[in-house]
């Protein structure tokens, strides 16, 4: 077992002869009972059969073979293993508090309530909705659908009512009814009053409902299934290998654990194959299950169950999303594949048509692209290129597979056309149609074929590629393309001297950033972002400077994990997106109109709002994942690599789902798990479980605290900063108890703060929310001596007040210190002492802090003699809180004075601000594409004339050759020459007869 987990570790991928050398060493060391290698293989085999099957193998309409791992397994996988069942989440949930998770936002309830988990189990009784079921209290009910309501599952109830007549739905409203209400069941019910309920409404529906016959008696839930895909390089190297890969996560679980990689479930991959052909595959084993629901067993339960899917969403980068939504891209002439936003050139930079980009347009709908889709279709049965192609320009609607089928199309319209000039449009029209329908596989996207799923709308907007990598890096290109070297240095100087306590980001490296500025990846974006609005100053000109922040501060609210109240969080998001866009317009208006990452921005408040907090639609665990599909790719035998890929990480699967305690069937035992010394494997070494991805729950204890070591020799408790705050209360420490210096206090929030972070907490003398700097962590060693005090740990603060007004500059909250006389005060380092950490800046911006300090460059961890400049703080008293900042962002703005926290619109009247920037964009965009086209005919001259003086020295070079020969050939006697030849071009010699 061992051996097979060495085998098939994600990120520690062995060879074939490396694992030969460990099997040779093993056998050396003269380990014992050392298999071989051909008998370990066929051992992996026996043990990979008991809960993985093998890669299935697919051929697309297209004609190209790959293999898909089924993703019906992965579930059921997820369904008995222990570790993961108790987390699992099967209905919507509707709440007055914090939005988190993505069934407490929109789109789950979207699906029809029989297209969720229809049913309730209680012991062996399963209350399904559209049946009949009797409460505690005698009366009868119709439950319509399941939701968690503040916690507790319910259901929207009718009510019925028997009368001598028959039973009758009542009219009254639906009620909200707690599940702990309902006793027996549509099977109990007719039990006792007969098969058939003697129902006088003609509306009531079905019974019992057909998904208990699907269940077969057992559990029935709904899990949701978001699918990713991207192209990925197979190769480690530059050299770039192509693979198209999808992945899937169970949207079940909760969204902490989804940033894990022992979460992620590779589906397939492929060379040749493109997304929708292996889409194709996965939407035939979706919806296998709503006829054919997956069974397994539930380990949270211990009970068989049944398992339908549904796909909820497509995460992946904005190119790709496009490609799922029938959508021929950003660079189109309606470049949103949400809405209908855009036009041609002049429409997009018309008055009305510039306005429209900064708002969200017309919703696209799977129904109206499915239907513009066959609209091209049949326009190629017409056998006119230009027909399909303009209603393709005019729509931005593209489908690769349905272009398969209109190119096919086109040549054969053409062709009948030219076999017979005399036939009607019509009959060659109804052929190919016949034709068309007759044919085998995919007619167009296959994911137009998923229930309730709709390809334009269920591609949320992502972080990484539209935030990071399109608006972050945007702003960084026009910074650095309008600083000097000089001015690109003293950035990087600023940036280096960033305080990044509190930001939970690496070390900054500036000089890194400023000289690869052109080839930065998410994570410089990222810091970037959170710091740059402090080091700008300057360097830019006002209306870059306003961009600077107005994207930060954007960006600082799209990171949350959860959000308190979704309204008020949505209204100030789209203040944002407002704001970033109208600065947009004020930098470069052009880009409003050309850069679709920008317009996506105004999709934002609409996609919050439907998958919850946008960090739950984040890729950057699947693009992580992408390097454990790069290992299995180097060590596949590159023959069938689809094949091995999709192998190995079935492999890789099952391991983690036996050591994770996961059941699988055996036919003469039934349901079994691994024993306990496999199991406690993963559970007591870390190594692996770092390896495998898993990362157990951390339990945060507030107030503990790490110690210096025991040499430091302690301080009384009457020469600590403490006790000169503290030494007027009452039961105070003893001034000659000994006290040591602590290294850091957990705060509430799990942070780790050490000396100089800033901090909010609550004071030991009031109770009242403070913030300051800390510079004290103590801890009592002399429990005889501190016997009257309740103080057992504390943490001193510097203390700082907020200034009446923001920053004049960065519209910051201001740290200033308090006019009184008590500069610090103290903290209980315990659950409820320090609640969470911030980051805070110098405000070197209004002191005019010069980059003069210097200090010893650090090489191979050593001291070096070059020095490096750092900026030099004028004093210690003025600061700027970093509302930029990422970490703890919710809680620092709910802990702000509401006039600080306020968002305030950059224009009131922004149709009028954006009639201005089209008018320069109208000017901007007509002189540009005057030089493009002076370029273009320039380069054409030039080309022209290239080929012209190409093809004189051809010319010339063939006479000189013709003549080379004339004079090499022997003189006939018989040839005569005209008198006048010198005066005539030359010409070949003619020998008379």
């Amino acid at each position: 077992m061992l051996l097979d987990i060495i085998d098939n570790l994600p990120r520690l991928r062995l060879s074939s002869s490396q694992l030969r050398i460990f099997l040779w060493l093993l056998r050396e060391l003269g380990a014992r009972e050392v298999p071989s290698y051909d008998g370990f293989r066929k051992t992996q085999k026996s043990i990979r059969k008991l809960c993985v099957s093998e890669p299935t193998a697919e051929k697309s309409t297209l004609g190209n073979h790959f293999y898909v791992n089924d993703v019906r397994e992965s579930i059921a996988r997820d369904l008995s293993n222990p570790e993961i069942a108790k987390h699992l989440h099967f209905y919507p949930e509707e709440t007055s508090g914090p939005v988190s998770e993505v069934w407490q936002a929109e789109r789950w309830k979207e699906f029809d309530p029989s297209q969720l988990t229809p049913m309730f189990s209680r012991g062996n009784r399963q209350f399904y909705i559209q049946e009949v079921s009797e409460l505690l209290d005698g009366t009868y009910v119709i439950p319509q659908n399941w939701i968690v309501f503040n916690g507790e599952l319910c259901a929207d109830c009718s009510t019925v009512e028997i009368s001598p007549t028959g039973w009758i739905i009542s009219p009254n409203p639906l009620r909200r009814i707690q599940s702990s209400q309902f006793r027996f069941n549509y099977e109990d019910i007719t039990a006792r009053v007969g098969d058939v309920i003697p129902w006088r409404d003609p509306t009531v529906p079905t019974m019992p409902n057909p998904l208990r016959k699907l269940a077969g008696g057992e559990d029935l839930y709904v899990v949701m299934v978001p699918i990713w895909a991207d192209d990925v390089s197979g190769n480690k190297s530059k050299q770039y290998n192509k693979h198209i890969n999808l992945y899937m996560v169970n949207s079940c679980i909760p969204g902490k654990l989804l940033q894990q990689e022992y979460f992620v479930r590779f589906v397939s991959t492929s060379p040749h194959a493109t997304s929708p052909e292996q889409f194709s595959a996965v939407r035939t084993q979706i919806n296998a299950t709503h006829t054919d629901p997956i069974r397994c067993f539930n380990a949270y339960t211990g009970r068989n169950c049944r398992i339908i899917l549904q796909t909820p969403s497509l995460p992946a980068d904005n190119p790709q999303q496009s490609e799922e939504a029938s959508h021929m891209g950003g660079n189109a002439n309606y470049p949103c594949r949400k809405c209908k936003v855009g036009g041609t050139k002049q429409e997009k930079e018309s008055d009305e048509g510039y306005n429209a980009f900064y708002e969200p347009g017309a919703s696209r709908s799977a129904v109206e692209i499915k239907q513009q889709i066959e609209e091209q279709i049949c326009a190629a049965m017409r056998g006119v290129d230009k027909d399909t192609s303009n209603r393709q320009t005019e729509t931005g609607i593209k489908d690769k597979v349905a272009q398969h089928w209109i190119e096919i199309l086109l040549e054969k319209a053409k062709e009948m056309k030219k076999a017979d000039p005399n036939r009607s449009l019509e009959s060659v029209v109804e052929e190919l149609l016949a034709w068309y329908q007759a044919q085998p596989g995919d007619k167009m996207n296959p994911l137009f074929d998923i229930e309730g799923l709709d390809p334009s709308q269920d591609t949320p907007i992502e972080l990484l590629h539209t935030i990071l990598l399109g608006v972050i890096k945007y702003v960084w290109s026009m910074l650095n393309s309008s600083w000097s070297d000089t001015q690109r240095n003293l950035f990087a100087i600023r940036l280096q001297s960033t305080d990044i306590d509190g930001l939970t980001i690496p070390p900054i490296r500036a000089g890194y950033m400023t000289q690869y500025r052109n080839n930065l990846i998410g994570k410089h974006f990222k810091a970037l972002m959170q710091a740059w609005p402090f080091h700008v100053h300057g360097l830019v000109t006002p209306s870059q400077f306003a961009l600077v922040k107005s994207v930060s501060a954007l960006s600082s609210l799209l990171w949350v994990h959860e959000i308190p109240d979704m309204e008020k969080y949505l209204a100030d998001i789209n203040t944002l997106v407002a704001n970033a866009l109208d600065s947009f317009g004020d930098s470069d208006p052009s880009k409003i109109i050309i850069k679709i990452k920008l317009h996506l921005l105004t999709h934002l408040c609409k996609d919050i709002r439907r998958f919850g907090p946008p960090i739950r639609s984040s890729t950057e665990v699947f693009e992580g994942y992408n390097a454990i599909f790069r290992l299995c790719s180097i060590l596949s035998n590159h023959q069938s690599p689809s094949r091995d890929i999709a192998f190995k990480f079935g492999s890789m699967d099952g391991l983690k789902h036996i050591l994770s305690g996961g059941f699988w069937l055996d036919l003469q035992k039934g349901w079994i798990q691994a024993g306990p010394a496999v199991l406690k494997v993963l559970h007591e070494q870390p190594i692996l479980q770092r390896h495998i991805g898993w990362v157990p729950a951390d339990t945060i204890h507030p107030g503990a605290h790490l110690s210096r070591i025991n040499f430091l020799s302690p301080i009384f408790w009457e020469r600590t900063k403490a006790f000169r705050s503290l030494h007027s209360m009452p039961n105070m420490p003893s001034p000659k108890s000994l006290w040591r210096n602590g290294i850091s206090v957990t705060a509430q929030t799990g942070d780790r703060c050490v000396i100089g972070s800033w901090v909010f907490g609550r004071s030991f003398k009031d109770n009242e929310l403070v913030m300051g700097r800390i510079i004290e962590l103590l801890y009592c060693i002399d429990p005889a001596e501190n016997s009257t005090s309740a103080l057992e740990s504390v943490v001193t603060l510097d203390l700082f007040v907020f200034g009446e007004r923001p920053h004049p500059h960065l519209q910051c909250p201001v740290l200033l210190r308090p006019i009184t006389d008590s500069q610090s005060v103290v903290l209980k380092a315990t659950a409820s002492g320090v609640s969470f950490i911030f980051n805070a800046q110098h405000d070197c911006s209004m002191l005019g802090c010069e980059a003069s300090a210097l200090q010893p460059r650090i090489q191979e961890r050593q001291t070096t003699d070059q020095m490096e400049q750092l900026v030099s703080h004028k004093d210690n008293d003025h600061f700027v809180m970093n509302t930029f900042g990422l970490h703890n962002a919710m809680l620092l703005r709910q802990a702000l004075p509401p006039h600080l926290a306020e968002i305030t619109a950059l224009y009131d009247d922004r149709r009028a601000h954006h009639d201005q920037l089209a008018a320069k964009v109208r000017v901007s965009q007509t002189a540009k594409r005057a030089r493009t086209q002076e370029k273009r005919k320039a380069t054409t001259a030039l080309n022209k004339a290239k080929k012209m003086a190409r093809q004189a020295e051809i010319d010339a070079h063939d006479i000189e050759e013709a003549e080379h020969n004339d004079h090499s050939e022997p003189e006939s006697e018989d040839d005569e020459l005209d008198e006048d030849d010198d005066n005539r071009p030359a010409k070949r010699p003619r020998v008379r007869k």
